[in-house]
């Protein structure tokens, strides 16, 4: 996708449409559903009964910034929202909400479907690093689609930075984030002499690709030339 490109592949029915008819939705893996004059916001299932969360935006802003395992969420968009969790709020604040867990998804879908969303291809973003990161622009396209895959599968959002489609009801992504910056800067240096793939350790930070045990970091590598000789 060129540089300065709109996207236009819709989203579907927006959430904002959704909020306006006091639907109840799903967004990432947030159920949305009102209840009289509040608003319920519910994470992930995962058979317990549901924390009741402080009934305030900024009770659920901090909760939702940590996963199940204490470990802090440096992607808002990473599947790895803490479950069993609910919130009951005034209805007034439910996009407050919504945008307390995903930053600007909101803002993206409406804008995707007016057809006004601005898309940043990773060579733009890269472009504007400097320090350490600009090392990310010497990945190569193999390297970069790697990164694609092992990140933007594990988040909720769909990365039509790349010429994807966001399904119906769906978040778009439309550039390249800060993390996946960092992982390509990462996946950059091991070009040439890739370690060798470890067993994730749940224990090691979400983003510390660096560090042996990152769940990202080893599904990378195992998906590199060499990882697969190895398996």
């Amino acid at each position: 996708m060129a540089a300065g490109a709109r996207y236009n592949g819709g989203v579907g029915e927006t959430a904002t449409a959704a909020i306006e008819a006091r639907r109840d939705f799903a967004l990432g893996e947030v159920a949305v559903a009102f209840r009289g004059r509040n608003v319920e916001l519910s994470g992930p299932r995962m058979g317990a009964d549901p924390v009741r969360i402080e009934p305030t935006v900024e009770a659920l802003r901090e909760h939702v910034r940590f996963d199940g395992g204490g470990r802090y969420r440096p992607l808002s968009g990473a599947r790895t929202l803490p479950g069993n969790w609910r919130i009951s709020l005034p209805e007034s604040l439910t996009e407050a909400a919504i945008e307390a867990v995903y930053p600007q998804a909101l803002l993206h879908q409406r804008q995707a479907a007016a057809g006004s969303l601005r898309i940043a291809t990773y060579d733009e973003v890269v472009g504007r690093q400097r320090g350490r990161y600009r090392v990310a622009g010497e990945l190569d396209g193999e390297g970069r689609a790697r990164a694609r895959d092992v990140l933007c599968d594990r988040c909720v959002r769909t990365p039509v930075w790349v010429g994807e489609d966001a399904p119906k009801g769906g978040i778009p992504c439309p550039e390249p984030c800060s993390v996946m910056v960092a992982l390509c800067r990462e996946a950059a240096l091991w070009q040439g002499d890739s370690p060798v793939p470890s067993a994730p350790d749940p224990s090691v930070a979400f983003a510390d690709f660096a560090v042996e045990g990152n769940e990202v970091r080893e599904a990378y590598l195992t998906r590199t030339p060499a990882g697969v000789s190895r398996g």
